[in-house]
């Protein structure tokens, strides 16, 4: 019998949004039409202080998140926050290095925006700010994200680079809250992305549901 799921919500690209995870509930985030950056936070809604530490995991699990990847939250917690359980991306290491699913880069800004495009536009900083702001989290909230979908590496030079994202239609992945979490995600409006910008679907299931 196939699990429907209790919420199920679009995001169009360039934009954000955020939801509550129970402890033991899947997030899925698909790719309906293509493929799209996800710069997606995270908080324990038992103390929204405890967030998630980008460093913390990549010290602990490594720059490129894959199935089975914990998500931890920051010093002094240093707790599992999330599990990636599910992930149907076909992982392949490029000829330069580079591997899908980010904890390297930071998240863009309209400042890195206006820098870097030349176009003072909001990027995923603004988008998150927007998503968490119900919840009395203000800008300086948001911090660095894990990138699913985008495709990173680091040059002979130590420099980060990207390339265009590997994901195809309809790749998703899933993750188990290992507590009562707050998630805001952006589909991120930069060229990591790739050429053709798409929408996501976030939709939560049971952990029965999952994989």
């Amino acid at each position: 019998m196939q699990i429907k799921p209790r919420w199920m919500r679009e995001v169009l690209p360039d934009s954000g949004a955020a939801v509550e995870l129970a402890a033991g509930e899947c997030l899925r985030v698909a790719l309906p039409d293509g493929a799209q950056v996800c710069d997606l936070i995270a908080f324990s809604l038992n103390d929204l202080r405890e967030l998630f530490s980008s460093s913390t995991t990549r010290q602990r699990e490594g720059a490129h998140p894959r199935a089975g990847t914990i998500l931890w939250s920051a010093p002094p917690w240093e707790r599992p926050l999330l599990q990636l359980v599910t992930d149907t991306v076909a992982h392949q290491r490029t000829a330069r290095g580079a591997q899908s699913h980010d904890l390297l880069f930071g998240r863009c800004s309209m400042a890195w925006r206006q820098a870097f495009y030349g176009s003072a536009t909001p990027g995923c900083q603004e988008h998150l700010a927007a998503a968490i702001a119900p919840y009395g989290l203000a800008p300086i909230d948001v911090h660095d994200p894990l990138n699913l979908f985008m495709r990173t590496g680091l040059d002979a030079d130590g420099r980060l680079f990207f390339e265009d994202p590997d994901a195809r239609p309809g790749d998703y992945v899933e993750l188990r809250a290992m507590q009562r979490c707050l998630i805001a995600i952006s589909a991120c409006p930069g060229r990591s992305s790739g050429p053709t910008h798409h929408r996501l679907l976030l939709a939560i299931y049971p952990w029965l549901a999952s994989g």
